[in-house]
């Protein structure tokens, strides 16, 4: 991608979300970030402040699962860069520990709106953006619990997979418009919230943000331009 190029990073100011914005800032590009919680919005502009007062870094408030809110922020994001080119999609969440015959819908739609609808919305506003010069990266974070799937987590994996689904379309629909399209599907990332609720865990073996966004970098760039509909594990050693 040119210098000139810019990325939207939904949920970019979380645990992997801002380390996922970082990486992309460092590799020269203009982001976007949307966010739930000022407070995380303004710990991440505190630390990249000169990004912020440069214009290289926008902070939207947006519900990702609302339409109206990702349209308006994508459009947000591509009136103050004049392009976008790249969709990471990290917004989602996990609910767990419920067997399928305690589940109730609401839990269901819960995940499913938060994981895969989510993601159809942000793909469906960014596309148009990321057609226009021919060289547009959409990128989503899955799990490795779509594929391998543990007990108490139907709705999740089922809208991970389902996700899956979703981005192989993509790549198949926008392979002669120079849009690709992939999945991460990361094991259990190395954050502190995940440190604090799985204290007995092997530590050492989770993924470390800072890989999963070294990937993300790496299929954005012009050097993954020949492969699209991926689902990349980043297991890690778990």
């Amino acid at each position: 991608m040119g210098n000139d190029a810019s990325a939207m990073i939904t949920g970019g100011t979380g645990a992997l979300g801002s380390v996922v914005t970082r990486s992309f800032l460092a590799a020269g590009y203009r982001v976007a970030v949307t966010y739930r919680g000022t407070d995380e919005w303004e710990a991440l502009a505190a630390v990249e402040r000169e990004a912020v007062a440069g214009g290289r870094l926008l902070g939207i408030a947006a519900d990702v699962t609302d339409e109206s809110s990702v349209g308006a922020a994508v459009a947000s994001a591509a009136s103050a860069f004049g392009r976008l080119d790249v969709l990471v999609h990290v917004a989602g969440g996990f609910a767990g520990g419920r067997n399928v015959e305690s589940l109730d819908a609401k839990s269901v739609r819960g995940m499913i709106e938060l994981n895969l609808v989510s993601a159809f919305l942000a793909a469906r506003h960014v596309v148009p953006h990321a057609k226009k010069h021919g060289r547009g990266r959409l990128l989503f974070i899955s799990s490795r619990g779509a594929v391998d799937c543990q007990p108490g987590a139907a709705p999740y994996a089922a809208a991970k997979l389902g996700l899956h689904a979703l981005v192989q379309t993509l790549a198949k629909e926008l392979k002669h418009d120079g849009v690709t399209a992939h999945a991460v599907l990361p094991s259990v990332i190395d954050t502190a919230a995940n440190r604090a609720s799985m204290p007995d865990g092997k530590f050492g073996d989770w993924v470390k943000p800072e890989s999963i966004a070294e990937v993300l970098v790496f299929l954005a760039s012009e050097d993954a331009a020949a492969t699209s509909g991926a689902l990349v594990p980043i297991y890690g050693r778990a």
